[in-house]
């Protein structure tokens, strides 16, 4: 047997008999240092972190932890991979273990922290991939830290059924509100759905004599996006999320759950845009004193959501009297027997509206968007009110009575959908001259 085949077989005989033969020799862990060993993790720049630097000879899960006096441990990293090679991490005393309180309708939690002041057990912990685990370790001192929790105290969603529609109910808007404990880095509040949690509808907070980031009580009004023309979440079920942190590391988050249904933004239009004015002729009408001037419209519901709406109702007459004066909507709502209707101008609801160039007041003629047959009476925690439902059309009808001609001469008239406190939603619709007085 020549020499080179000696070599091999003694070879096969090694791996037959031993397995596969490691190369890996000497340590698994080396060059491991934790300095300065002592720090103060208070974001005032000094001296406010440490750096962990170890090397390793070949691939490991790694672990570096840190222990007190009662023996509790406290994970940076735990069962981290890594290759071969050289690291450095720096610590500022921060513990990302998140606690979490659980109660009906939402969670408190905090998502890391800084460790009280003290003197702790550093320990940085290889396993290589024969189950071989080599530790070192040594000791750090904690001093003059930041362990004040930033606390979103009192955090309230109100109300928790949200119909973002523009309805001017009470639960068309959310009220978020809390009182931040200490100067934050960063505050975040933002919409989440659980399905998808890593979509984020951000909120921002109304005018405020603070910050966001100062100390203080903070209040953000929420209309899901339709007061800025915008569609609103679809319906379902969310969660209004509060996050802050502080520089040295705390940080913070709550949770309220939010339900979101019949939203949208409302739509409505006067169908082909014409109104069916009486005795119109090539544009004009004309009106003896003491005559009315009469129409008819239809309003349709083009939108997705209810569109609330209240009296007067179609078939009312309006006068214009012979000092020039006239009952506007106003004057109507205010007769003894109105009342109790509510018929002054509420935010949110849709009328339709007759205006016309001498007014003074916008559309002071104003009536349902449909009759009471038309229309549906809802019902909801915060109250009740007549609703024209999505795809549905509402007939509306009235009069104005000229005991006295409006101040002006070429006077034009027309018709309008006011979506009250929120503007003229149409205007300007089939305008026409009207002539009181004439023959």
């Amino acid at each position: 047997m020549n020499k080179n085949a000696l070599y091999i077989t003694l070879l096969a005989l090694l791996l037959s008999g031993c397995g596969r033969l490691n190369f890996n020799l000497g340590p698994l862990l080396r060059d491991v240092t934790v300095a300065p060993d002592q720090i103060s993790p208070n974001a005032d720049g000094d001296t406010d972190v440490t750096e962990i630097r170890y090397n390793l000879s070949r691939s490991a899960y790694v672990s570096i932890f840190f222990e007190n006096d009662e023996g509790d441990r406290f994970y940076f990293r735990k069962d981290r991979r890594r290759s071969p090679g050289s690291y450095r991490v720096q610590w500022g005393g921060v513990m990302d273990e998140p606690e979490v309180e659980e109660f009906e309708g939402g969670t408190n939690e905090i998502l890391s922290r800084v460790l009280a002041d003290g003197q702790y057990n550093w320990v940085v912990q290889a396993t290589d991939d024969n189950a071989n685990t080599e530790t070192v370790g040594g000791t750090i001192t904690l001093e003059n830290g930041d362990t004040e929790l930033p606390r979103l105290e009192g955090f309230a969603v109100v109300p928790t059924v949200f119909r973002p529609n523009l309805d001017g109910m009470r639960d068309d808007w959310v009220s978020i509100s809390y009182n931040l404990s200490k100067e934050v880095n960063n505050i975040q509040v933002f919409l989440i759905d659980p399905e998808r949690p890593g979509v984020k509808v951000h909120i921002a907070e109304g005018a405020n004599t603070i910050e966001p980031e100062e100390p203080g009580n903070h209040t953000y009004k929420y209309f899901g996006g339709v007061d800025l023309n915008a569609e609103p979440p679809p319906d379902g079920e969310y969660l209004v999320v509060g996050e802050a942190n502080d520089l040295a590391g705390n940080r913070v988050r709550v949770t309220r759950a939010l339900t979101i249904e019949m939203g949208g933004r409302p739509r409505a239009d006067v169908v082909q845009g014409e109104i069916d004015w009486a005795l119109e002729t090539n544009r004009v009408v004309s009106v003896p004193l003491g005559q009315k001037l009469c129409f008819s419209a239809i309003v349709k519901n083009e939108g997705e959501v209810p569109i609330r709406t209240n009296g007067p109702w179609p078939g009312q007459e309006y006068l214009f009297a012979e000092d020039l004066s006239y009952q506007n909507y106003n004057y109507v709502a205010a007769l003894r027997e109105n009342r109790d209707k509510y018929w002054f101008e509420q935010p949110g609801v849709f009328r339709f509206g007759i205006n016309f160039s001498t007014a003074g007041l916008n559309f002071p003629f104003r009536w349902a968007i449909g009759r009471q047959e038309d229309l549906e009476w809802l019902e909801f925690e915060e109250g009740a009110a007549w609703y024209l439902m999505p795809g549905e059309a509402g007939l509306v009808d009235g009069c104005i009575r000229f005991d006295g001609p409006p101040p002006g001469t070429n006077i034009l008239w027309w018709g309008g959908l006011i979506h009250e406190a929120y503007g003229h939603h149409n205007d300007l619709i089939d305008r026409i001259t009207v002539n009181v007085g004439a023959e």
